[in-house]
């Protein structure tokens, strides 16, 4: 590595710590739920595929990068996703109002993206995902559950302590989407269908491939 990239890539680490450290420790501990879900994408080739509230990109590195698209309404973690995979396309976007046609995607990711939301955002959210997503389009959802065994409890105690660390609002919303039954009942009520569900115990949590109800 010659001495100009060392010094940007340096530079690059000071100027997105938060961002470097939430990879590093998040991203690792998701490393293989996110091969998972691109396991199922790849295999069934649901392009193009939207990683919506993407974060870091994370998710996208596993996909075919012509085939692949972040969003997010975080314009800095979408500098850094896109200092790591230049070759990706990322767009600064709100969930709730998209910059794209009906029926663009083949497949929408949202990876912790529901529980975080106000009632009215994600109920906003899911609307124009659904507007977006093709008619057999698939949905990759990965989100808090309520625990069910020993294992699931220890993890809740784990996620409790990250989600108290992450802001007043973002820990009262989560709070209340587990009292309201968590990704179980999110599907029943949006009436999305379960074809594979795999379940994250020490994460608390459960990744589902679905579709809506037509």
């Amino acid at each position: 590595m010659n001495s100009l990239m060392f010094k940007l890539r340096k530079k690059i680490k000071l100027l997105y710590m938060y961002e470097w450290l939430y990879d590093i420790f998040l991203g690792t501990a998701l490393k293989k739920t996110r091969e998972y879900a691109a396991d199922f994408i790849n295999k069934a080739h649901l392009f193009p595929t939207l990683d919506l509230c993407c974060g870091t990109g994370a998710q996208c590195r596993d996909i075919p990068k012509d085939n692949a698209l972040g969003a997010d309404i975080d314009l800095k973690v979408l500098e850094f996703a896109k200092s790591r995979m230049p070759d990706v396309a990322f767009i600064c976007a709100d969930g709730v109002d998209l910059p794209f046609k009906q029926n663009q995607f083949q497949c929408v990711v949202l990876a912790y993206a529901l529980h975080e939301k106000s009632p009215k955002v994600r109920h906003a959210m899911v609307r124009e995902v659904q507007r977006i997503l093709k008619n057999d389009g698939k949905l990759i959802i990965i989100d808090y559950e309520n625990p069910i065994d020993f294992q699931s409890r220890l993890g809740r105690i784990w996620t409790y302590i990250i989600e108290r660390n992450a802001g007043k609002e973002h820990f009262q919303n989560g709070q209340e989407f587990l009292k309201q039954g968590g990704l179980r009942k999110f599907l029943l009520k949006y009436k999305i269908k379960v074809l594979k569900s795999h379940w994250l115990k020490l994460g608390s949590s459960r990744l589902v491939v679905g579709e809506f109800k037509t």
